[in-house]
Formats: C-alpha cells, structure tokens, sequence
C-alpha cells in the first residue's frame, strides 16, 4: 500500500474514532441524558415508523422551529460522515449494500442501547432519519471516487480472451485436419 494511501485510511480512522465518541457522548451523556441512565426506566421505544417524524412536523412552526429542526436535520446531518468514512476504512462498505446493512446493524445497537439505559428513546425513525444521513455522504462518497470497481474484472477479461484465443486454435487446427 502506498505512503499516501496509509496516511489517508489514518486520518480517516483517526477522524472516525473522535468524531464517533463524539455522538456516542451525545447520544449517552450529552443534553442531560446521563440523569436519566441507571434509573430503572423500563424501556423506552417506537416501533411505528415517521410515528415520531409525523410529531415534528406537525410540532414544527415560527414559534417552536428549534426542537423539530435539531431532531429531524440533525439526525440526518450528523450521519452524514458515516457515508464517506466507512467505505474509504472498511473495504465492504465499498457498494450500497454492503455499507447500508453495517450501519444500520451498528445503528439499531445504538438505539437498543439507548432505550435500555434510559438515556434515550430506542426509535425506529432514527434509523431512518441516520439511514439518510449516511446515505447522503454514501453519494457524496461515490460523486468523489466513481463507481465501484468489480473486483478481479480485469482478470476475468483476461481469462475470457485467453479461452476464446485457445478455442479459436483448436478450431483453427480441427480445420486443417479437415
């Protein structure tokens, strides 16, 4: 691997782990949430999706504009880094799929973790609302590198042309026997 490309995978990890701890504090200890943790709260879910998108908006107004912005675009925003961080560290995060199904998996951990502890609520939406955020730096992340190259495409190309040069031979020399 190239010095330049070590570097960059560092720094990129490197950004990952501190702006990680950074919204596992929000998530756990920020805004008041650790007086809540260790309280014995049963758990604490919604499991009706846009359930709590839907209060938002409906919440949302000249007068009450803050609370719906900093939950339905900051779950969005702050998600963001995920898409382009985890496919440049993590080579199956490198298709839609692949990236997807790990964040979401590392999300609803999260979530369930939350609820459990009383620091927050276990919501489906945020699965979503992070799902989009992630989704955007995913795009964000392919506009910058192009599209995703198949691994060993070069060598099945090369395999083919080799099988169809030998299947030419032996047809070239079935023909002089003839």
């Amino acid at each position: 691997m190239k010095a330049k490309t070590i570097a960059f995978k560092l720094l990129a990890g490197l950004l990952l782990l501190g702006y990680g701890g950074v919204l596992l504090y929000w998530m756990f200890w920020g805004f008041g949430r650790s007086a809540h943790i260790g309280l014995d709260e049963p758990f604490r879910y919604n499991a009706e999706p846009f359930e709590t998108i839907r209060l938002f908006t409906r919440s949302a107004g000249w007068d009450n504009l803050r609370a719906p912005l900093i939950n339905l675009a900051g779950n969005v925003a702050v998600f963001v880094p995920f898409g382009i961080l985890f496919p440049i560290l993590f080579r199956k995060c490198r298709n839609y799929f692949g990236f997807i199904l790990r964040f979401l998996l590392l999300i609803l951990l999260l979530e369930l973790a939350q609820g459990f502890s009383g620091a927050g609520v276990a919501d489906v939406d945020d699965l979503i609302l992070n799902g989009i955020g992630a989704t955007i730096g995913y795009i964000g992340y392919r506009l910058a590198v192009g599209p995703e190259k198949k691994r060993g495409a070069r060598a099945g190309k090369r395999t083919h042309s080799a099988a169809a040069r030998a299947d030419s031979r032996s047809r070239a020399a079935q023909d002089r026997r003839r």
